[in-house]
């Protein structure tokens, strides 16, 4: 049996430094942490570049009439009747647009 050993030349491997650990700042938890900071909202701001304004006015803006108080009172008996059934095509066409 004829066992042959390499050995690997080492010279083109740059040595790896261990990384140098800071010491803990005075007053701060010991450890290499993350932080996050939460701010409230900016003063000065007036408002309209909130996502909950525009989006409440997108949708105001699209609601085209409303119904009048005896409809509603119609549908409030339906419901507490149990006899309302809604039209889920009429639904689904309308969340899509396409109605």
């Amino acid at each position: 049996m004829n066992i042959k050993f390499q050995t690997i030349d080492t010279t083109y491997r740059t040595p790896v430094s261990t990384q140098r650990r800071r010491a803990p700042q005075s007053g701060k938890a010991k450890g290499n942490y993350d932080t996050v900071t939460i701010n409230g909202p900016r003063t000065g701001q007036d408002g309209e570049d909130s996502f909950a304004r525009i989006l409440a006015k997108s949708a105001a803006s699209q609601v085209t009439g409303s119904a009048s108080p005896e409809r509603v009172q119609e549908l409030g008996r339906q419901i507490a009747d149990g006899t309302y059934r809604p039209d889920s095509v009429k639904i689904a066409g309308r969340l899509l647009g396409l109605n």
